[in-house]
């Protein structure tokens, strides 16, 4: 009996609904979030945890990210989360005809975007001329010294991706 109030209490912030909404849509981290809704990252943060506290929202880590999206047992509308889900779909589309929700989905193309663009920078036939990026330009500076100087001895202490 506890479950329903506060489930009712979870839904009943604007903010957590437009994230919900978002989140339906597509995978995001909390970097993307706090771009499309204009709140600072931790309130993102705030109302993410308790999204995830209460079931509603699920996290993946991947590389030194955490994206988050819709639970699977919602969105699938498993356990007892069918209606709850045809009454989110139905709260989203009419929000998404909002002017805010028209403003959210507009942040979000952005977004799509630029993954889009990074993606299409960072990839394809000639890698080798896009390795002067954040993250791959040791790589490029590594052939490049390999090339140049004579052999010699290195330790990598501390090695890693951070």
């Amino acid at each position: 009996m506890n479950e329903a109030p506060a489930l009712y209490r979870l839904l009943g912030d604007e903010a957590r609904l437009r994230l919900l909404r978002l989140l339906s849509q597509e995978r995001l981290n909390v970097t993307e979030l706090t771009g499309v809704l204009g709140i600072a990252q931790s309130g993102v943060s705030r109302h993410l945890g308790l999204l995830k506290e209460g079931g509603l929202v699920s996290e993946d880590r991947e590389g030194g990210f955490t994206y988050y999206s819709i639970a699977p047992d919602v969105r699938g509308g498993i356990n007892g989360y069918a209606p709850l889900w045809m009454l989110l779909q139905d709260q989203f589309e009419r929000a998404g005809a909002t002017d805010s929700g028209r403003a959210d989905n507009a942040r979000l193309e952005e977004i799509r975007r630029l993954r889009q663009e990074n993606f299409d920078a960072h990839t394809g036939p000639d890698t080798n001329e896009r390795q002067l990026v954040p993250g791959r330009s040791w790589a490029a500076w590594a052939r490049a010294l390999g090339h140049l100087l004579p052999p010699l001895a290195v330790a990598d202490l501390g090695c890693g991706e951070g």
